[in-house]
């Protein structure tokens, strides 16, 4: 449905006056009184996996509300940094568009980008300016992703970064190879520890493979979880049509519904 720029606007200060009477000291919500910044942090997280598996579905209604839900945290908080006299909503738009804007020089100034990958490089060209315009210098360009993220999330964030600021592998074939090597290393470790720590080097050798092929492994892994879920099922429901129990199916015929599954999808 598209809508005019006035009426996208009008929508949106709806929004934040509906979030004003909720916060209103009077007559708001006592629920959205409470809230914090810290106590939105769980449900900000929440809201944020609701999103990706809405994207995930294809469904775009439900995108639709999900991505609703989180612009909701975005406003609330907004809205208690405004309650608080710290910031406002006005300030979150402000920096992002400045930001935006400065860090596209290929689309409002006069450089030059070809490729998506030349329009990234434009990017970190500039958030390196300025680290170095405020001091930073010695900040690692890794550390603006957060360490509580999801392992496999993180690993897919930080070796997208080096791998825009060419610290990549010259001939791609040789990312299968660094997963054999690492596989190899796995199977010879001796100790417990040893296996660990090169199951880790297994697991991250897989997220640069993914980050080179252009494929989120957040999201891969997300999609094989539901697929295995769905294909379990499929092992529960025909095990339970035929009186028995899993504990008392063979391992050939549970295998052989799970083969049944695949072929269903």
């Amino acid at each position: 449905m598209t809508r005019s720029t006035e009426e996208e606007a009008a929508g949106f200060n709806s929004l934040l006056a509906t979030m004003r009477q909720l916060r209103d000291p009077v007559s708001g919500c006592p629920w959205d009184l409470e809230q914090t910044q810290e106590s939105l942090r769980e449900t900000l997280l929440e809201e944020t996996y609701e999103a990706l598996e809405a994207l995930s579905s294809g469904d775009t209604s439900s995108l639709v509300e999900e991505l609703g839900d989180l612009l909701l945290q975005v406003i609330l908080s907004a809205q208690i940094g405004s309650d608080e006299q710290r910031f406002s909503i006005g300030d979150i738009v402000d920096q992002l568009n400045k930001k935006l804007v400065r860090r596209h020089p290929h689309v409002f100034s006069d450089a030059k980008a070809r490729t998506a990958s030349e329009g990234i490089g434009q990017w970190e060209n500039v958030k390196a300016a300025e680290r170095k315009q405020q001091g930073k210098v010695e900040k690692s360009m890794l550390d603006g992703v957060p360490k509580a993220m999801p392992a496999l999330a993180y690993a897919n964030s930080v070796l997208g970064r080096a791998r825009r600021a060419g610290f990549d592998w010259d001939n791609p074939g040789i990312i299968f190879d660094k997963i054999g090597e690492e596989l190899r290393e796995l199977a010879q470790a001796d100790s417990h520890w040893r296996k660990e720590q090169e199951f880790g080097d297994v697991l991250l050798a897989t997220a640069g493979a993914a980050v080179r092929m252009g494929i989120d492994p957040e999201a891969a892994l997300r999609d094989a979880n539901a697929r295995f879920y769905d294909r379990f099922r499929h092992i529960e429901r025909s095990v339970r049509e035929a009186g028995k129990t899993l504990a008392e199916t063979s391992t050939d015929d549970k295998l052989m519904l799970w083969e049944e599954a695949k072929a269903a999808e």
